[in-house]
């Protein structure tokens, strides 16, 4: 049980790790790269 919720945790950390480092650090937005010429992003 122990391992099971330590796991759970580590999931949780590098998701929002991940989320936090993607949008904030390096700037990458999946809209930004789907997204064609002619569309128009809201800027944040």
């Amino acid at each position: 049980m122990k391992a099971f919720l330590l796991a759970l945790v580590a999931i949780a950390v590098v998701s929002f790790g991940a989320n936090f480092v993607l949008t904030d650090v390096i700037g990458f937005s999946s809209a930004q790269r789907t997204a064609s010429d002619s569309v128009r992003l809201p800027q944040d």
